[in-house]
């Protein structure tokens, strides 16, 4: 069977089911790709966090960088189950991981500026 093109961003597949474009599961790849981002951010903020505490010794710069710990470990534990568990990056999960993922993204971008500034 030929792809046929429905309204509504669905298409029949060859085995005649409709698809939704937002379900593809290689979604999720590029969630890894964005999870691994945040990572590169968070490690920024991390090292900034720790000269800071080296030079403050506050209790809420130690807090800072406990926080950015934590979440390197939760996106690299989060990057490992997009990449090796099926159930992550199977039908329907692609858009709501990346979603997750690129909120993330932009949530550590502020963070990242304000903590510059």
């Amino acid at each position: 069977m030929v792809n046929e093109s429905i309204p509504g961003n669905q298409s029949i597949g060859g085995n005649g089911f409709v698809r939704n474009p937002l379900d593809d599961p290689t979604l999720a790849i590029v969630a890894a790709v964005v999870c691994a981002a945040n990572i590169g951010l968070l490690l920024i903020l991390l090292f900034t966090y720790v000269a800071s505490y080296r030079q403050l010794k506050s209790q809420f710069t130690l807090g800072l960088v406990i926080f950015a710990t934590l979440l390197i470990v939760q996106n690299i534990m989060f990057m490992f189950f997009l990449l090796v568990r099926s159930g992550f990056h199977g039908p329907g999960m692609g858009f709501p991981v990346l979603s997750l993922s690129v909120v993330e993204f932009g949530a550590l971008v502020v963070l990242l500026k304000t903590t510059w500034i």
